[in-house]
């Protein structure tokens, strides 16, 4: 299917990423030229997604975009070269669910912007094994305004040039996030008035 799709057609004057620019195998080129039209055409109707192409090279730390539409600059407020960036220094925690079989428990793991700087390389590995990844991202711009994003993703490796791709979309929930944590909250203050309620009985 890549093979009906031309380097040419990417104008690369407004391209941003590496990869098309840089050496690397033919396959990749074609794969990540492949995917970049089919983004632009997403991108040209506007569809209220941001959606991406990531990638990262071995176990290096950076990870950068060859694509990002224009939902995604607009949200970060920044160009598509500089939304890496801007995306990574917004963070200030990463949550992961797990179900169980029934859906009733769920597990919730936090990891917070400290630790996230320096778990970016185990989530990679682990990411980079299931082939795909889910989560939900805080940020935090200027003014205190926070913004919820759950992150969808599948991940295709390269072993010839050792890279790794990572094509996904982002929808914000931040409404959702900020329920459910009102109800958390709720339900933690409803726990220390019972707690001090049956504290003075007992002294009573």
């Amino acid at each position: 299917m890549t093979n009906h799709i031309k380097m040419e057609m990417i104008d690369l004057d407004q391209y941003y990423g590496k990869i098309l620019t840089g050496n690397y195998s033919k396959a990749l080129k074609d794969k990540v030229t492949f995917y970049i039209q089919r983004l632009q055409l997403i991108d040209a109707i506007e569809a209220p997604v941001i959606i991406y192409l990531a990638a990262w090279q071995g176990e290096k730390k950076t990870i950068w975009y060859e694509f990002v539409n224009q939902q995604f600059t607009r949200l970060m407020g920044c160009s598509p070269h500089e939304t890496s960036g801007a995306f990574r220094n917004s963070v200030i925690d990463r949550r992961e669910y797990d179900y169980s079989d029934n859906d009733v428990n769920i597990n919730e793991r936090v990891i917070d912007k400290k630790e996230l700087s320096g778990s970016r390389k185990r989530l990679r590995q682990e990411t980079r094994k299931k082939g795909n990844t889910e989560a939900v991202y805080k940020l935090l711009f200027e003014k205190g305004r926070a913004v919820w994003l759950k992150d969808q993703a599948s991940i295709e490796s390269f072993q010839e040039d050792q890279i790794h791709l990572s094509l996904g979309c982002m929808t914000i929930v931040t409404k959702e996030m900020e329920a459910a944590e009102d109800k958390e909250r709720i339900a933690e203050k409803l726990k220390q008035i019972l707690a001090e309620t049956g504290a003075r009985i007992f002294k009573e």
